[in-house]
C-alpha cells in the first residue's frame, strides 16, 4: 500500500481518533447501514451479524450469558444497530474501537483482496479481462491489500470463497462477516483507508450505484443456500437422525478426524478453507453459531458424513460447546441439536469449482496444445529406429521424459528432500552416490515460495564450500494451474515450459526436472478426487514439450493408500516414488512404491535422510532463524543392494512377547508428536484403544506383517500392560475410554 493510504496523526491523537471514528459511525448510521464496535479483527459484542430490533429475547439472554461467562461482564450491547442513541451507548463502552458494518443485515458482500497472496494482482487481472461493474467502491487496506464493496439485496452470499480464495488471493466478507468501515482509525494511526473513501462508498450505497456482485465472481465463489431454519426440520426425521445417535457404535467413529487415522483431514481442510481455519480456532462465544457454521464447512467438504461423525467432530472442538444427556443449557447441547444441524446440511454441495473460468485461457486449438507423444507407428518404421535406453538423470532413481508422484504426509520433508533432489541436478553434483546428468530443474514453489526461498538459501550456505552457483535452479513462484476441464495446456503450463527451455538454450543446457510443489495447489481450480487423469495429462504434456521428468508432490491417504485421490496419479504416471519419517528417531525414508514404478529397478530406490537446521538470519528480537534442509544418511530400513533377487525383506519378529513392547512403542511414539506441537506433558496425553490399534497396524504394515483384525486382541494387551503399570486407564464410557503412559516414567 503507497503511503498515501496510511494516516499519521500526531503522538496524542487520542481524542481526535475518537471523535473521528464517532463522526463516522453517526455518518453510517444516517446511511442506514447497520455497525457495532470492534478491535478491527473481533466483534465487541455478541451476535453482530444480526439486527439488534430481530433478536428474540431469548437468544439475546443466551448471547448475554456466553459473552459473561467468556468476557467477565455482560456485553455493551446484543447484535447490529443503525440506532444512534444505541450507538452512543456502544460508544461509551467501546471509546477505542473501530467501527465495523454488519455485512449481512446491511446487505453488502466485500471482497478482501489479501497482498500476502498475491490478491491484488490476481483478482485486478481477473477484473481486466472480464471487467470490474462500473459503481464498485474499491478501497485499499492498511497492509496493502484492497477492499471491493459490492450489494448483495438478497443475502446470497456468507463468508465461504471457494475458488476466489484459491486461486486469486481474495476472501468474502457477506452476511456472516463484518467490514471494517473506510476512513477508521486504529489506536496506532493508522487507517483503514482514507475519509474521501467513506464519502465515495456513502454515496454509492445512498444513491444506489452499488452494483451487485457480477456474475463471473459468483461463480468462482459458488451461491450460497440460504440458512434453513430448525422450524423447517421435520419432527419424523429429526427424531430419526437422534435414535441413529442414541443407538451409535461410538468405538467406530472415535478416530474419524485423528490426523494419522481419521477418515477426515481437518489439517487439509484449514490449508485449504480460511474461513474453516479462522472459525476453528478463534471461535466466537456463541456455540450455536459455531455449530452451524463448523457444520457448514464439515458437511460441504464431506457431504456424506454420518450424524455420529459429526457428533465427534463437535466433542473434539470447545467451540461447539458440551455435550449433554440432559436439557442444555447455554453452551451445551444435545443429540436434538446435532440432528437438527445434520439435517440442515444435508445435501450441501462444495462451492463451484470456477471451471467456467477456465474460457478466459482458451487460445488457439493449433497452440494450446504442447507436443505429445506420437500415437501410432508402423512396425517397418518401429525396427529401423535406433533402440533408445534409459537416459538417467539420477542413476537408476530419476530418468528423462517420466512422470513421477512423491507422497508424503506433512512433515515428512518433502519439499526439503525434493529441494535437496534440485540443487544436486542443477550443479551436476553425485546424489546420494548416484551419478547426476546436470541440467536445468525448474522449482513451482505454490504452497509457500517465501518457506521455499528460504530453504534454498540454507542449502547454499551448507554446501557454499562446495558449490559453484549456477542459474540452471530456476524458482517458479505464485500460482499455477496445470488443470483445464477440456485437456487442454493452460497459460501456466505453456510458461513453466517455456521458462524451462528459454533457459536450457541460454545455458546450453538440457532440461532435466520439473518438480511441482504441490498437486493439491497446481490443480485448482479442480479436484485431486476427480480430475487426476486431467492433471497428469499435463505432466506428461510438460515432460514431452521439455524431455525432463515431472515430478509432482503429493500426500497419501490417512487409511493408508499411497497416493491420495483420482487412480490416475499412480495408472497414468510412470511411478510413485514414498517419503516417510519416523517423527521419534528423525530419520526419513525414500523408496520406489512396490505398486508402480516402471522407470528402472525399484529395489535400487531406498535412501534415507534426515532434516537438518540451518540458521539463515535474526528476527526483530536478534533471535536466530532457522529452517530444515535434508541431508543424506544410511539410516534406511533396508538396503536394496544387500537384498537378493526376489528375497523379500524378513519382517521383525511377532512372537506373544513382542506384541506389548509394540503396542507400547507406537504410544510412546503418538504421545511424543503430540506433546511436541501442543508443550503438554506426554503423560497427560491419552489415546483411545481402537487409535491405538489402527496405529499399530500401520506400524505392523510398514514392517511386512498382517493386520490385527480382531480388537480383543489389542484390548487384551492394553489390559496387561495397565497391569504390568507400563499404561495408566482413564475413563469407563465407551466415548472416554483411553490410555496414557504413567507419570514420571521414562
Amino acid at each position: 500500500m503507497s503511503k498515501s493510504n496510511v494516516i499519521a496523526l500526531p503522538v496524542d491523537n487520542t481524542k481526535a481518533r475518537r471523535l473521528t471514528n464517532l463522526e463516522h459511525a453517526k455518518l453510517l448510521i444516517k446511511t442506514g447501514l447497520y455497525i457495532f464496535p470492534s478491535s478491527g479483527k473481533t466483534p465487541l459484542i455478541p451476535r453482530f451479524n444480526k439486527i439488534d430490533t430481530e433478536i428474540t429475547p431469548e437468544e439475546r439472554e443466551a448471547a448475554i450469558e456466553a459473552f459473561e461467562a467468556e468476557n467477565g461482564k455482560p456485553p455493551i450491547h446484543v447484535g447490529a444497530t443503525k440506532d444512534p442513541e444505541v450507538l452512543r451507548k456502544m460508544f461509551k463502552g467501546h471509546q477505542d474501537c473501530v467501527w465495523s458494518i454488519a455485512c449481512g443485515p446491511s446487505k453488502l458482500v466485500v471482497i478482501d483482496a489479501d497482498s500476502k497472496d498475491n490478491g491484488p494482482e490476481l483478482i485486478g487481472k481477473h477484473f481486466e479481462e472480464h471487467g470490474l461493474p462500473e459503481g464498485c467502491v474499491v478501497v485499499p487496506t492498511q497492509s496493502g491489500g484492497l477492499h471491493y464493496i459490492f450489494k448483495d439485496p438478497e443475502g446470497k452470499f456468507t463468508n465461504a470463497a471457494g475458488a476466489l480464495k484459491k486461486s486469486y488471493g481474495c476472501d468474502v466478507r457477506g452476511k456472516n462477516g463484518q467490514y471494517v468501515s473506510p476512513g477508521s482509525i486504529r489506536e496506532d494511526g493508522k487507517a483503514y483507508g482514507t475519509r474521501k473513501d467513506l464519502i465515495a462508498f456513502l454515496q454509492a450505497y445512498t444513491q444506489g450505484k452499488l452494483p451487485e456482485l457480477p456474475d463471473h465472481v459468483a461463480e468462482l465463489i459458488g451461491e450460497q443456500s440460504e440458512y434453513n431454519d430448525a422450524e423447517n426440520v421435520a419432527p419424523s426425521k429429526e427424531r430419526e437422525v437422534i435414535n441413529s445417535l442414541d443407538g451409535a457404535e461410538w468405538e467406530k467413529h472415535e478416530n474419524d478426524f485423528d490426523p494419522d487415522v481419521g477418515n477426515y483431514d481437518l489439517e487439509q481442510l484449514k490449508a485449504e478453507n480460511a474461513e474453516f481455519k479462522e472459525l476453528y480456532e478463534n471461535y466466537g462465544p456463541d456455540c450455536s453459531a459455531n455449530r452451524f457454521l463448523g457444520a457448514r464447512h464439515i458437511m460441504r467438504e464431506w457431504p456424506g458424513i454420518p450424524a455420529p461423525a459429526l457428533s465427534m467432530f463437535f466433542s473434539n472442538w470447545p467451540g461447539a460447546g458440551v455435550w449433554t444427556d440432559e436439557k442444555p443449557k447455554s453452551g451445551e447441547y444435545d443429540n436434538r441439536q446435532i440432528a437438527r444441524e445434520w439435517l440442515k446440511n444435508q445435501g450441501l454441495s462444495k462451492p463451484s469449482s470456477g471451471e467456467a473460468f477456465g474460457a478466459v485461457v482458451d487460445e488457439d486449438p493449433a497452440e494450446s496444445n504442447t507436443a505429445r507423444r506420437a500415437n501410432h507407428i508402423s512396425l517397418t518404421d518401429l525396427l529401423a529406429e535406433p533402440e533408445t535406453y534409459t537416459r538417467w538423470i539420477v542413476k537408476h532413481f530419476i530418468a528423462f521424459n517420466t512422470t513421477i508422484i512423491a507422497a508424503g504426509l506433512w512433515g515428512s520433508g518433502k519439499t526439503a528432500v525434493y529441494l535437496d533432489i534440485a540443487l544436486h541436478i542443477a550443479h551436476g553434483l553425485p546424489w546420494r552416490g548416484r551419478k547426476v546428468e546436470k541440467g536445468i530443474v525448474v522449482y513451482a514453489a505454490l504452497e509457500n515460495p517465501r518457506d521455499v526461498q528460504s530453504r534454498v538459501r540454507a542449502w547454499c550456505k551448507r554446501n557454499r564450500n562446495d558449490v559453484q552457483f549456477e542459474d540452471s535452479f530456476v524458482l517458479f513462484r505464485g500460482n499455477c494451474s496445470l488443470f483445464d476441464s477440456r485437456d487442454k495446456a493452460t497459460k501456466d503450463e505453456q510458461r513453466i515450459i517455456k521458462l524451462a527451455n528459454d533457459t536450457a538454450k541460454k545455458l546450453d543446457l538440457p532440461v532435466a526436472m520439473i518438480i511441482i510443489d504441490t498437486v493439491s495447489q497446481a490443480i485448482l481450480p479442480g479436484s485431486d478426487r476427480e480430475h487426476g487423469s486431467l492433471f497428469v495429462s499435463s505432466m506428461q504434456r510438460i515432460a514431452d514439450a521439455t524431455g525432463a521428468n515431472v515430478t509432482a508432490l503429493h500426500h497419501p491417504t490417512k487409511q493408508g493408500d499411497e497416493v491420495r485421490g483420482d487412480g490416475a496419479f499412480q495408472g497414468n504416471t510412470d511411478g510413485v516414488v514414498l517419503l516417510k519419517r519416523d517423527t521419534k528417531t528423525g530419520l526419513g525414508t525414500i523408496k520406489a512404491s512396490a505398486q508402480k514404478f516402471r522407470v528402472g529397478d525399484p529395489r535400487k530406490v531406498a535412501f534415507g535422510y534426515k532434516l537438518e537446521p540451518v540458521i539463515v538470519g535474526k528476527d526483530e528480537d536478534g533471535e536466530d532463524i532457522g529452517v530444515v534442509v535434508a541431508v543424506g544418511t544410511a539410516d534406511v530400513s533396508w538396503n536394496v543392494d544387500d537384498v537378493a533377487d526376489g528375497q523379500d525383506v524378513p519382517p521383525p519378529p511377532d512372537t506373544p512377547t513382542d506384541r506389548p513392547a509394540a503396542i507400547l512403542s507406537v504410544i510412546r511414539e503418538r504421545v511424543e508428536m503430540i506433546a511436541s506441537n501442543t508443550g503438554d506433558p506426554v503423560d497427560g496425553i491419552a489415546l483411545q484403544a481402537g487409535d491405538v490399534l489402527k496405529l499399530w497396524n500401520d506400524r505392523r504394515k510398514q514392517c511386512g506383517l498382517p493386520d490385527i483384525t480382531d480388537p480383543a486382541i489389542c484390548s487384551r494387551l492394553l489390559a496387561k500392560l495397565v497391569e504390568a503399570g507400563e499404561l495408566v486407564r482413564v475413563g469407563e464410557n465407551k466415548r472416554s475410554t483411553a490410555y496414557r503412559l504413567p507419570a514420571g516414567k521414562p
